[in-house]
């Protein structure tokens, strides 16, 4: 019996899409078209193959965080992270087994799921068919102008375990309400609402460009930008996409060791460029980035800080009310304003656009001077708001426990030879420590001029992680350690503008 309808001939000789893909976004504009189902287009000729090529390489210029500055004039409002809605330019991650590798977990991680979004069709006899796999991002679109259904797979955790959900929506992207598939995530992964210390959470595309938001306002109209059909032919177009609970991009860091290349949005006079992000702990999240920085960025934040630097303060805890900031920390320390300074511009754009959150979330600069024997005894980047009862500055700031620094970024900016490890005391599930002074147990991170670690405050969740503790170890004999690090917080703040 004849098939009610055909898919589009795969391609000839279907190209296996890269592990890794670079980030985003490169593919034809995802804007949903009016009315229903449609018949494949035809052929398309070589001059309108160049137009759309061209489209989709102008897309490509527009990476995160440079589409972020585009968004915001553009955009919707939205809720608490006031992070717009995604442009539709929508990358493609294919659900394949390889690229499952780069996101799923042996263990389960808490608040970070990862959904799979596959095209099915259905003949007159009612059999369920999918599309051929493909990378080729315009005949995946077209696919998409031919689905009956969505095909949603659920891990949960991002694990890679066998237990996992598997449901079907029926239409197509332009039919398919967003609150409904909205209901399914949350029934799906548990998610939690938005709430006094909760931020709303969000879908990411694999490469982790925010498409939309818990509580997003979603326009009304059939396809504009942040409405309900843009939003469902931009998860649609994904392949793959990632729910964060906390409402904020975190890498998976998959497994110990686990490689990943991005690609860094271009920023001033310096061109895109691929990075390396390598896996140091899961247990904090720690991860670590070699030649982020050049030398003469290093060398440039030192002399620049160097006038202005001063021993270093703390914001007390109610329990240590009274007590020297020396005692825990001896270093030197200043922060630096990015205005007018196209350096220190082009690094928060480079910052944002490896963390995948946007530059508005930033603190200032802190850069920090360690000289010989001194050190910062470990401790927590995050504010836990049961520590500060008495001071109604820092609640105030956080909101209670609703705002917190979510990540930091550490950027080293000189070789040490001896001591002046950054060190993760319960990396690995290790207990509490008795001694937050001793650098003899945990995760160890040796300085080197250019790299950068980055490691989250916050879990997934966007819960408080205790796991996260570190400091600073005292630095060796004739030895000094410029360094510098980069506050990111789960929501925006008043710092960078």
């Amino acid at each position: 019996m004849a098939a009610k309808k055909k898919p589009i001939k795969p391609p000839m000789k279907a190209t296996k899409a890269a592990s890794s893909p670079p980030p985003p976004p490169r593919s034809k504009n995802g804007e949903s078209k009016k009315g229903g189902k449609s018949s494949p287009p035809p052929a398309t000729s070589l001059l309108a193959s160049a137009i759309m090529a061209a489209i989709a390489f102008l897309g490509g210029v527009l990476t995160p965080p440079s589409l972020h500055a585009f968004r915001q004039n553009n955009a919707v409002n939205t809720s608490s992270l006031d992070t717009p809605l995604s442009f539709p330019n929508t990358p493609h991650t294919p659900c394949t087994s390889s690229n499952l590798d780069n996101y799923l977990h042996a263990v389960p991680v808490d608040g970070l799921h990862v959904v799979c979004v596959e095209p099915v069709y259905f003949d007159e006899d009612g059999k369920e068919h999918t599309f051929p796999e493909t990378s080729d991002i315009l005949q995946h679109q077209r696919m998409l102008d031919e689905t009956d259904s969505l095909r949603l797979t659920f891990y949960k955790g991002s694990h890679s375990g066998p237990l996992r959900r598997r449901i079907k929506v029926r239409g197509n992207t332009n039919s398919i309400p967003w609150n409904e598939v909205k209901m399914h995530l949350i029934v799906e992964l548990g998610l939690r609402p938005e709430g006094p210390t909760q931020q709303p959470w969000a879908v990411f595309t694999a490469l982790g460009d925010r498409i939309v938001g818990e509580n997003d306002d979603i326009l009304k109209g059939e396809d504009g930008i942040g409405s309900t059909s843009h939003i469902m032919n931009s998860i649609a177009a994904s392949g793959m996409v990632v729910i964060a609970q906390g409402g904020n991009w975190v890498w998976p860091g998959v497994k110990e060791g686990f490689q990943r290349t991005i690609e860094l949005a271009p920023s001033n006079d310096a061109a895109s460029r691929n990075i390396t992000i390598e896996t140091l702990s899961l247990k904090p999240l720690v991860l670590s980035i070699g030649g982020f920085l050049s030398d003469e960025e290093c060398d440039y934040i030192a002399q620049k800080a160097g006038p202005a630097m001063k021993y270093s303060s703390v914001t007390l805890k109610d329990a240590d009310i009274g007590k020297a900031a020396s005692d825990w920390r001896t270093s030197q320390s200043t922060f630096l304003s990015a205005k007018d300074d196209k350096i220190l511009e082009a690094i928060e754009h480079r910052t944002a656009s490896l963390t995948r959150v946007p530059r508005n979330h930033q603190e200032y600069v802190q850069v920090l001077r360690y000289g010989e024997s001194e050190k910062y005894d470990a401790h927590h980047d995050y504010f836990d708001p049961k520590a500060y009862r008495a001071d109604k500055n820092t609640l105030n700031l956080i909101q209670n426990g609703k705002k917190n620094r979510f990540a930091t970024v550490f950027w080293y900016l000189t070789d040490v030879d001896e001591g002046g490890h950054t060190i993760f005391p319960r990396a690995g599930g290790l207990p509490p420590v008795r001694d937050h002074a001793d650098c003899s147990r945990g995760l160890k991170v040796q300085p080197q001029k250019g790299k950068v670690i980055i490691f989250y405050s916050l879990d997934a969740s966007g819960d408080l992680d205790p796991y996260s503790l570190h400091g600073a170890c005292p630095v060796g004999k004739e030895s000094i350690k410029w360094a510098a690090n980069k506050w990111i917080w789960n929501a925006k703040m008043k710092y960078v503008q």
